[in-house]
Parts: structure tokens; sequence; C-alpha cells
């Protein structure tokens, strides 16, 4: 009987102290609770007493919605503030709206080939990665868009800032619209412009207006230091608007799922690997050994204006290879090493070596076989004894001739001595270099002198360029 009363008293006090554990548990979790509740409150309250002050003399109440985007623009924002205000909120009411579905769901497909080239060269540069969102409000991942005032490519580059970044801009290619080059280019520049403004909304606000004007507003205004929005009144209207544009796409494509943009399919949809081609090939062959048509090789190529990349070893050209499941490996390593050899219809042998022939299709001219071959119109006028007004379809044409052997002979002597008393090589920039840093390397080099054998006009360089340095 004993046993039996204390198993009872034993299992009398285990359920007694279960029955307090619980209401212990029960008590923490309430308090818990009430925290967690507490502390969502006292957010909201800061979140409104924010809200108050950018609102201002606004007649407009404060919405739930309006706490919802500023708590969210916080949480999304990184080195660059999603500042929210009235003119933000009109531009993300835009950009979500029903009206602008079809064209944020396009913009965020193509963002999926655009954007990893951006991130890459924005953090190579030390430039923060938001920054990629700009180039949506400057042309839409357009390549090919023409601004009234005549900028240019998916960053809007004028021909005289482009220079200014030595992007090359000549018959054959504008690197304006390369997505690699241009996206250096605006790097540097956005560089430079924080780095004299200590504001990257301003620096972003003097890609637009330039930074002249926003120093002349700076002047202007008073302030020492001011933000872009103290200084907005002192701005142009077309950058007291972009700046919330800016603002607003940054915050929306964020974090697209919230407002169920989801990215449509675009043309370019194949990953793709960089080759640096020193030689001149032929885009239509290169296609062909790819297994896909030659206008959407030039979509992931859209610098180049004819079909030809006419690269070099002293300046070799950036090409965008797609990979595709089509791809035929013999084809390709002709058309990147020996395109020329694939047009061809003919070759004749001789004592000084090989003449190339080519038969005319119909629609063919003397200017679009010049451009195909890389031969001059006057070469092809004189080997072929044709006048300014032949007709040429159907004739085999001699595209291409062996050099006089004489001739080579002399060139190459006169060669030998230009380089034996030049001592010219070739020299690859990396990350981190400078002119200055370059020139030391090299004794007997200035600064100086490498502008002037490379033709620049100012010290800004940018990794895989080849500079020619000559110390004779």
């Amino acid at each position: 009987m004993r046993l039996v009363l204390c198993l009872f008293s034993l299992f009398f006090i285990a359920h007694t102290n279960v029955l307090a554990q619980e209401d212990m548990n029960e008590s923490y979790n309430e308090d818990f609770h009430n925290a967690i509740l507490e502390f969502i409150e006292a957010k909201n309250e800061q979140l409104i007493m924010e809200l108050d002050s950018i609102k201002g003399n606004s007649d407009s109440p404060i919405t739930p919605e309006d706490i919802d985007i500023l708590r969210r623009s916080k949480l999304l924002s990184k080195t660059i503030p999603l500042e929210y205000n009235e003119q933000v909120k009109y531009y993300i009411d835009k950009y979500t709206s029903a009206n602008y579905r079809p064209y944020m769901n396009k913009l965020l497909g193509l963002s999926k080939h655009y954007f990893p080239i951006y991130e890459s060269i924005l953090s190579e540069v030390g430039v923060p990665e938001e920054i990629k969102y700009l180039s949506l409000v400057e042309s839409s991942l357009d390549p090919h868009l023409v601004s009234r005032s005549g900028a240019v490519g998916p960053w809007q580059f004028m021909h005289i800032t482009a220079k200014e970044y030595n992007l090359e801009m000549n018959s054959y290619l504008d690197e304006r619209k390369d997505p690699y080059s241009s996206s250096y280019a605006v790097s540097q520049y956005l560089q430079s412009a924080y780095n004299q403004f200590g504001d990257w909304l301003l620096a972003i606000a003097s890609y637009n207006c330039g930074r002249g004007c926003v120093q002349r507003a700076i002047k202007k205004s008073g302030y020492t230091q001011p933000t872009f929005w103290e200084l907005s009144p002192f701005l142009p209207a077309e950058t007291r608007n972009y700046i919330p544009k800016y603002i607003a796409m940054s915050y929306v494509l964020s974090d697209p799922g919230y407002y169920d943009i989801f990215g449509d399919n675009s043309d370019l949809k194949f990953d793709h690997k960089v080759l640096f081609v020193s030689n001149t090939i032929d885009l239509n062959n290169v296609a062909s050994a790819l297994g896909i048509s030659h206008d959407d090789l030039k979509k992931y190529n859209p610098a180049y204006k004819r079909n030809l990349v006419n690269g070099s070893v002293q300046k070799p050209k950036r090409l965008l290879l797609p990979i595709t499941q089509n791809t035929n490996d013999s084809l390709l390593y002709l058309a990147l090493n020996d395109s020329k050899s694939l047009l061809y219809n003919d070759t004749e042998k001789t004592d000084e070596g090989s003449i190339k022939k080519y038969k005319v299709k119909r629609g063919e001219t003397l200017v679009s076989i010049s451009r195909k071959f890389g031969v001059s119109i006057q070469n092809l006028k004189a080997w072929n004894g044709l006048g300014s007004s032949n007709y040429i379809t159907g004739k085999t044409l001699i595209i291409e001739k062996p050099i006089n052997n004489q001739l080579a002979k002399n060139t190459k002597v006169a060669t030998s001595v230009k380089n034996s008393s030049s001592r010219m090589t070739v020299y690859t920039v990396k990350k981190g270099d400078s002119l200055d840093a370059i020139a030391n390397l090299h004794k007997g080099l200035t600064v100086q002198k490498l502008k002037a054998d490379n033709g620049l006009r100012t010290n800004l360089i940018k990794p895989g360029m080849k500079l020619k340095i000559n110390k004779g």
C-alpha cells in the first residue's frame, strides 16, 4: 500500500509540474506574441512619421500602400538608397499598372541576357550593382536606340562622350552598342562623378544632364554638399524626373514577382561565351557553324555594322558566341580561323601563290562584295578590269590576289628595320592598370608617348585594351 501511495504522489507531483510548465510556456508565448506586435506597431509608427515628413504640406493622406512601399524600399535598398516620395510613387504606380505589364515583362526578359554582363563589369570597376537598372530607363535595353539628341546604345552615349571614354566608332562597328564596352565606359563615368559629388544619385543625375550642369546647380543652390532632393529645384526638368524614374524602376524590378512581373522570353535566349578575334571573319559563316540565323547572331553582337569582324593582333575585337546544341565545331573552327576560304567559289594557283575567285549572285554589288571579303572596291575594279557601270551578276571575280614576291620581300625588310629600331610590343591592360604604371614598367616610356602612339585623348583605359608599347 505504501508503495502505491508513493507512486501516486510522484505521479501527482510530475503532473503538477507539467501543468505548471504548460502555463509558463503559454504565458511566454503570449508575451513573445505581444512583443512582436508592439515591435511591428512601433515600426509602423516610425514609418508613418517618416511619411509625414516626406509628404510635408501634401493634402493626400497616408495609405497602407504608402507604408508598404516605404517598408519594402528600405528592405530592397543596397548601396544606393531607394528613397520614397510623391514623385517616386507616381512612377511606381505607372510601372506596376496593367497597361505597363507587357513592357515590364519585356524588360525583365531582356535583363536575363544584359544584367549578368552589367553585374560583372560594375563589380570589377567597383560601382554599385544597382546601376544596372539605369540602362532600362535610358534605352529599354535596345542597343539600336538613337535618341533625338543622337545618343546611341543601351547606355545612350553621345558621340563626344563616347570618344572621351575610348569607345570605337567607325564604318565597321559602333562600340556604344556593345554591352561590354559601353558598360566599362559608363562605370568609369559614374565612378568619376561619384568621386566628384560624393553622392550616387547626383552622379546618376550628372549622367543625364552633365557634370558641369550639376556643378552649376550646386553653386546656384548655395549648398556645400547637397543631396539630389535638395538640389532638384535647381536642375533641369528632365533630370528632376530622371532620378524618380530610376528609383521606381529599381524598386519594382528588384522584386518583380511581388507585382506579378515574370518576364517574357526574348530573342537572346542562349547563354554565350566571349572570344577576342584577332583576324577578319565573316559573321555569316559563324552563324552557319552555330546553327542559327545571321540575324540572331547579330542580336548578340549589335555593335558590328557589317557582316565582317575586322579584328587584328593590335586591336582584337570582342565576339559573343551563343552556346547552342546545333554548333558544328569543325565549321566553327574554320569560320573563326579561315572564314574567307568558305566563301570562295574557285582558287587558281600561280607562281606567286593562290588567286581567289567568287561568282557574283543576283542582287550583289561591288559594295556588298567589298564588305563581304574585306577588299577595297578599287582593287576589285583593278583586278577585274571593271568600270563604274559594269553589270557583274553571274560573273566570276578575282577577290584576292597574292602579294608580289619582290614587294613582299621589300616590305619584310622594311618592317624588320622598323621593328628593330622601334622595338614595338603589345601590352594587354589588366584590372587596376593606369598609364603611369604601364609607362613605369617600360624604361624610357612616358605617358605622353603612350597616348600619342595609341591615339588616346584621355588617361582612361580599361581591362582588355591592347596598347602599343613603342620604346624606339
